[in-house]
């Protein structure tokens, strides 16, 4: 159940409201779960749980923008430990209400499509997609004019520059529709104050390579060009992604990632097939307050219908159709992974994808320090670890030598999992 949680933090503050003392309602049925748990106000908050469904669907009166809240992890888990007097009234009109409407879409969808489907206007369809490639023309062949000037009047004037030079130019290429450019262009402050300009001209280069791509885009392979939409921000058509019939194939989740990305926030949830050890990410975003879809849950292993992103390196994958979990199962062995041989899958995955940030990847036996936060392998090589709690981790670690999984950015390496301990462990 807190494998659901968007955070840590709301997976903590659900285990608090787990006291029965808190929920003056409680009321079950084999279709739904509902109760009231007192807040702060006068007013308690009013949840309910929708069990008709295999995906985790909650409605609740408070006004936390996560999904799910706390109080309805908290409900869950107060169900499944039989904790409180549970009762079996009907539920309030607002929460039938909406589980009337839920019931309703899904037998909507269950029936067969009878209307005809709507032509798609192919003129209308081309003219639009002209006038796209015709704004991103003019955007990246300004942002190449301006790479030059840069690098023509030195990399030590770009830190005397004001901010202002930097947000000017990516808000210039969101209204030509690069956005991928543009979050790479407000990157570029973080890189200034390296007095060696490697960080700064390599960042620069990928830029560079971006308007160059696209002036070659006629040129390029479908792999190729899929991949330059991608890094120019443009969105996946998931929808011809997971047209067709799929096969599905044993993965384990690993685990998932929450970050801000500007005004989005991301979440990346990692996997990997037991076939080959493909490494696949599923991206969910949230915006405006929405939430996102249910979490997978950590270390199952299941038959998912993955589809993966046909780039020359692929590593994002969309999800198609419901997984079938076997939460029996043991979790496939992990072979050893040396730091240098991180160093190698991160040098393949570059070579095929210029633009990559990121790679989701084990490593492993590992001696965790914690000072420098690194991890250390059998051959003494070290690994600088980010974004972790070192002392969870090594509180975990017990002392011994750990696999972990999580993201290499060729700096850094951020701990998602650490995998060698019981279940009761992870995290």
């Amino acid at each position: 159940m807190l494998s659901l949680a968007p955070d840590a933090s709301s997976a903590q503050a659900a285990r608090k409201l787990t006291s029965p003392t808190k929920w003056p309602t409680l009321n079950a049925s084999p279709e739904a779960l509902w109760g009231e748990c007192q807040g702060s106000g006068s007013r308690p908050y009013l949840v309910g749980i929708d069990l008709r469904t295999p995906e985790y669907a909650c409605k609740c009166s408070c006004p936390s923008r996560k999904f799910p809240c706390k109080h309805g992890l908290a409900l869950l888990l107060l169900h499944v430990a039989r904790q409180g007097q549970w009762d079996a009234a009907d539920p309030p009109e607002v929460l039938q209400k909406w589980l009337d409407g839920r019931q309703a879409r899904q037998e909507t969808a269950a029936k067969p499509e009878q209307a005809a489907e709507k032509t798609v206007d192919a003129a209308a369809k081309a003219r639009r997609e002209k006038a796209r490639a015709a704004k991103i023309t003019a955007g990246l062949s300004e942002l190449h004019l301006w790479l030059q000037d840069l690098i023509r009047e030195g990399l030590h004037a770009a830190r005397t520059l004001p901010y202002r030079t930097w947000d000017t130019q990516a808000a210039r290429l969101i209204d030509a529709q690069a956005g991928g450019a543009a979050r790479l262009v407000r990157q570029i402050p973080e890189l200034l104050p390296d007095e060696s300009g490697e960080a700064l001209l390599a960042h620069l280069g990928k830029l560079a390579l971006l308007c160059e791509g696209w002036a070659r885009r006629d040129t390029l392979s479908d792999p190729e060009r899929l991949q330059l939409l991608t890094a120019l921000g443009q969105p996946l058509d998931t929808a011809a992604l997971t047209a067709g019939e799929g096969v599905p194939e044993e993965w384990t989740v690993l685990g998932h990632i929450v970050q801000e990305e500007g005004r989005l926030e991301v979440r990346r949830t990692w996997l990997r097939r037991t076939r080959g050890g493909q490494t696949a990410v599923i991206l969910d975003f949230a915006a405006g307050g929405r939430g996102y879809p249910a979490a997978l849950p950590f270390f199952v292993r299941g038959q998912i219908d993955l589809r993966l992103v046909p780039t020359l390196f692929p590593q994002r994958a969309v999800l198609a159709g419901a997984p079938v979990w076997n939460p029996d199962g043991e979790m496939p062995p992990l072979p050893p992974v040396s730091v240098a041989e991180l160093h190698a899958q991160y040098a393949h995955a570059l070579a095929h994808d210029p633009w990559l940030e990121r790679i989701g990847a084990h490593v492993g036996p590992v001696w965790l320090l914690p000072d420098p936060p690194e991890a250390h392998d059998l051959h003494g090589h070290a690994l600088p670890l980010i974004g972790s709690d070192l002392f969870l981790l090594l509180a975990h670690a017990e002392g011994k030598p750990a696999t972990l999984f999580g993201e290499w950015n060729g700096e850094g390496f951020e701990v998602i999992s650490l995998i060698d301990h019981p279940p009761e462990a992870r995290a």
